[in-house]
């Protein structure tokens, strides 16, 4: 495995406590626990998992490795324009929503209505014979 300690890709089954908790602090150690006569993968560490992440989050900011530094900018900037625009849309939308609320309810947000009365239950009524 790239950049962990487990280069002969190693499975490893314990039982002993600290051991498991040393070979969790290593990323891509698969470890397996004996419980009651049945054998459990663990789920990946949080090493492996925290390694993996910060591999693909390199991988996605460079697109795989084929983006040059240059592309690398130019995709940044046009996302940070998206943003602004964004923003301003929600701004402006927020704002019209909220002249629209106050001349709808006439200035008050909380205006609640009463429930009406109604009929009663047929089915508790008596029955006319």
């Amino acid at each position: 495995t790239e950049g962990g300690n487990n280069s002969q890709s190693y499975f490893v089954a314990t039982q002993d406590d600290a051991l498991a908790d040393a070979l969790r602090a290593m990323p891509y150690v698969p470890l397996f626990r004996l419980g009651r006569a049945v054998l459990l993968l663990e789920s990946p560490s949080s090493a492996s998992r925290s390694y993996t992440g910060s591999n693909e989050r390199e991988k996605l900011a460079s697109a795989g490795g084929l983006m040059t530094a240059e592309e690398r900018e130019m995709v940044k900037a046009v996302n940070r324009k998206d943003r602004k625009k964004r923003k301003e849309v929600m701004r402006e939308e927020q704002k019209r929503l909220e002249k629209r609320t106050r001349e709808e309810f006439g200035g008050g947000f909380n205006v609640r209505r009463k429930k009406k009365a109604k009929g009663p239950n047929p089915l508790s009524c008596k029955s006319k014979k």
